[in-house]
């Protein structure tokens, strides 16, 4: 079966209808309404569009904790722990992390995540070009001196439909959707830099080498920080 390409022939790994949906639905979620955006940035498209997202960067790490079930598990009681999360959703938080265990999704929806300079980062030129020819996402680039361009994606209208198409008519993307529902709820209230920040406190993944696949926490550093979070164990199988 044919496999697009990158820009100088780089393979991807996955099909790029694929990630492209996937991001789509965070992009969605997370977006910001065209109103909100700031008056002083001259990086809109000539295009109508919806909503926007910023930075790229910040897509990344959320498809980051999309794609890997453990650290989204352990950084969630993290949260309580820091008290980002309250005393009132502990009930609510601890059922989360125990179903995310007991029905083995890491084992079912695990998507390894590439380490790149800036940590989990993979280049998007396949997907961009797929929304961009689809009229569902445009990119925008505001220029910083020396420093790197600050990615804008703009979401049209046509965006957002056909997310909801995805949900209504591929039984898959409910999963997607409900991960994603949780990730707004719980990491939305981090900044882009926080979280960032959040998924460096692991050595694993900031000793990762260029070019290699993260690895994944075991089973065993979730039941310890849940112990130490929570004060109380879950049953898990010790990954080796």
């Amino acid at each position: 079966m044919y496999r697009q390409k990158y820009v100088l022939g780089n393979t991807p790994e996955r099909f790029v209808e694929v990630d492209s949906a996937r991001l789509l639905l965070i992009l969605v979620q997370f977006a910001i309404p065209k109103a909100d955006f700031p008056t002083d940035k001259n990086v809109q498209p000539k295009y109508d569009y919806q909503s926007f997202f910023t930075p790229e960067y910040y897509l990344q790490k959320l498809d980051f904790l999309l794609r890997y079930p453990r650290y989204f598990a352990y950084e969630l009681a993290e949260l309580y722990r820091l008290h980002i999360i309250t005393e009132t959703e502990r009930e609510e938080v601890l059922s989360i992390i125990k179903q995310i265990i007991h029905i083995n999704e890491p084992e079912i929806m695990t998507q390894q995540f590439r380490r790149f300079w800036r940590g989990a980062y993979e280049r998007l030129d396949n997907v961009e070009a797929w929304w961009h020819s689809r009229e569902l996402v445009y990119t925008g680039f505001e220029p910083r001196g020396d420093a790197r361009p600050w990615k804008y994606y703009f979401i049209t209208a046509k965006g957002h439909d056909e997310a909801q198409r995805l949900i209504q008519e591929i039984p898959v993307t409910i999963w997607y959707r409900d991960r994603i529902s949780l990730l707004h709820n719980y990491f939305g209230r981090l900044t882009p830099s926080q979280l960032k920040n959040l998924q460096y406190t692991h050595e694993s993944y900031r000793n990762a080498q260029l070019g290699e696949y993260i690895p994944d926490l075991t089973s065993q550093e979730i039941e310890n920080n849940f112990v130490q979070v929570f004060g109380e164990k879950i049953e898990l199988e010790v990954s080796l």
